[in-house]
């Protein structure tokens, strides 16, 4: 039998199949379908062992999923054929916690991932403001904090190469701003400014002048300084984030804090039918004045799409551990003798209070936890209420052995960011010698929470971190560093490749919603689907990260296709 079809040009694969038939397809020529994926190794996660071989959809939505030989009868004169040639077919892969508007926008700006050389950082800074003679404010991102004493860079390193123009450096969990001199005057910023709630103003030790670094709520005061942006800016951000989402087989997206300016790009997009993902909009709370629950409500309802969900709220309960603004039980390992619990941004029967009003609205609560009080203090305040929101809380970088079993017996979500959970200058540098070695054990605990009946989902929070999911897989099957020999880290938090997947497709769908239509292959659900271009299955594990994605499928339409290895029309003979 032959037919136009469209092929990947890749060589075959050998496999075994447990090949589920789950639908026949008509053999009405008015019901043929209209597009059919066949010889492939498709990983339905229906269960954890479920393949099958072919996929027909029509008008989006998949109408079957089984052998070759049953999706040949869903095959009539209009329908596109792709022969995947034993390639590997997954759900489209769900990203539970991003920040992509703002991942777009930081695209533009000065590149510091990875240097931590001072030196090096300094050359980048100056290139970038050299090869940009007409900004008026240098606007970088990605410094990390081991780079610098006590993660505190000064502001005399920059000004030593940009004291004309206001510098602002983002560090790349975004919970710490770098300033030179001329912004933190443009900015008001004194020895006489007091530290913001939430906040603190790093100083000189001797002069109490302002070092150049700022943390949490006191970095809004410097990025006050900056110009509005144009019109239209957050939509072109939009379609950047997105364009790179759906290359590397994103799907569905969590944006885990948005403003109204935000919600109004995302609205553009999804009226424009240009929103090739479907996205959970986590409107932020903020942090120095908190929205009342009627303005949360009024933006829940002005901004609903047809792939945009409003109804779920960011709440941010503490900070981060290498600026030592995470909440802790235990203080923190310090050698000027305080003790230095970091900052709980709420107390608890503040934080309570807020969340009983949010679920009595029916939001879906998200919060920022980090450290293990934020996280215990975060999961009090949400026993006893109502599960069927889906609360969730994000980060988890230390968590108390006895609140792991919480998470399943309280219905709560663990939203993790996998790729931080390997032994990076960052954890070995800094976090581990400010939380101590025994404590530091707790850290990043996938397996144990998925192990006590947790529900566990992924996230890349990008830009924090890279938005690639095939890295955040490999570390969370490996716990050791991509690219270069490790020892595995805490590797009895490791989790299967099974189990990572699930986190980043029918978990996730469920976090978001979803789990009705998207998060797995099946019948009567979206044809939200992506091909690779290996199986990971079979690969070392140290070979994940390597893997491409050949084409992303939005309810059956292409979002994405490989322009090296990219779809090519040919015939698929039977």
């Amino acid at each position: 039998m032959k037919n136009n079809a469209l092929v990947l040009p890749n060589s075959l694969l050998s496999s075994i199949f447990v090949v589920f038939l789950l639908y026949a397809c008509s053999i009405n020529e008015e019901e043929k379908v209209d597009m059919v994926l066949v010889n492939g190794k498709i990983y339905t996660l229906e269960n954890e062992n479920s393949w099958a071989e072919s996929i027909a959809i029509k008008d989006g939505i998949i109408t079957y999923v089984g052998t070759n030989e049953g999706a040949e009868k869903c095959i009539g004169t209009a329908t596109k054929v792709i022969d995947l040639e034993g390639r590997l077919v997954l759900p489209g892969l769900h990203d539970a916690h991003a920040h992509p508007i703002m991942g777009g926008e930081e695209l533009d700006y000065c590149q510091l991932d990875g240097l931590l050389a001072q030196k090096a950082i300094l050359s980048a800074v100056l290139t970038y403001a050299v090869e940009h003679p007409d900004l008026a404010i240098i606007r970088g991102r990605g410094w990390e904090l081991p780079a610098f004493p006590d993660g505190n860079p000064k502001k005399e390193l920059l000004d030593s190469i940009i004291p004309d123009r206001p510098v602002i450096l983002a560090s790349w969990d975004h919970h710490s701003t770098w300033a030179n001199s001329k912004a933190l005057e443009m900015a008001g910023i004194t020895k006489e400014t007091p530290d913001p709630k939430n906040g603190r103003i790093e100083r000189d030790s001797v002069t109490g002048e302002p070092s150049g670094t700022l943390r949490e709520t006191a970095s809004e005061r410097i990025y006050a300084i900056l110009p509005e942006k144009t019109k239209n800016a957050d939509s072109g951000y939009l379609r950047k984030a997105l364009k790179m989402a759906n290359s590397l087989g994103i799907t569905s997206i969590t944006d885990a804090s948005v403003s109204e300016a935000y919600l109004k790009a995302y609205k553009e997009l999804d009226d424009r039918g240009e929103l090739t993902a479907r996205v959970v909009t986590a409107i932020g709370l903020g942090r120095e004045k908190n929205k009342s629950v009627k303005e949360l409500v009024a933006l829940r309802d002005a901004y609903q799409g047809k792939r945009m969900n409003t109804n779920s709220v960011k709440v941010f309960a503490d900070g981060v551990p290498e600026a030592k603004t995470a909440a802790l039980l235990k203080p923190y390992h310090t050698h000027d003798g305080k003790d230095d619990y970091g900052i709980l941004n709420y107390e608890p029967l503040e934080l309570k209070l807020i969340l009983d009003s949010l679920d009595q609205e029916g939001f879906q609560i998200h919060i920022h936890a980090l450290g293990d009080k934020a996280v215990q203090v975060s999961l009090n305040s949400l026993e006893g209420l109502d599960r069927t929101n889906r609360h969730q809380l994000a980060h988890l970088q230390l968590v108390a052995p006895a609140d792991i079993p919480r998470f399943g017996a309280l219905d709560v979500i663990a939203n993790f960011q996998p790729f931080w959970a390997k032994p990076d200058p960052l954890n070995m540098q800094t976090i581990i010698p400010l939380v101590g070695e025994a404590r530091s054990q707790q850290m990043y605990p996938m397996a144990s929470i998925h192990n006590t009946a947790g529900r566990v989902v992924a996230g890349s929070d990008w830009p924090v971190s890279t938005l690639n999911p095939w890295y955040a897989i490999q570390v969370a099957v490996t716990r050791t560093l991509i690219g270069e020999e490790s020892d595995p880290w805490i590797s009895s938090e490791a989790l299967t490749l099974p189990s990572i997947l699930e986190a980043y497709t029918k978990n996730a769908a469920f976090a978001m919603h979803q789990e009705q239509t998207t998060g797995t292959i099946a019948v009567k659900k979206f044809a939200d689907l992506i091909v690779v271009d290996q199986n990971i299955f079979e690969v070392p594990p140290s070979m994940i990260h390597k893997t491409k994605v050949l084409l992303t499928l939005i309810e059956g339409e292409v979002v994405y296709q490989d322009e090296a290895g990219g779809i090519l029309n040919a015939s698929w003979e039977k």
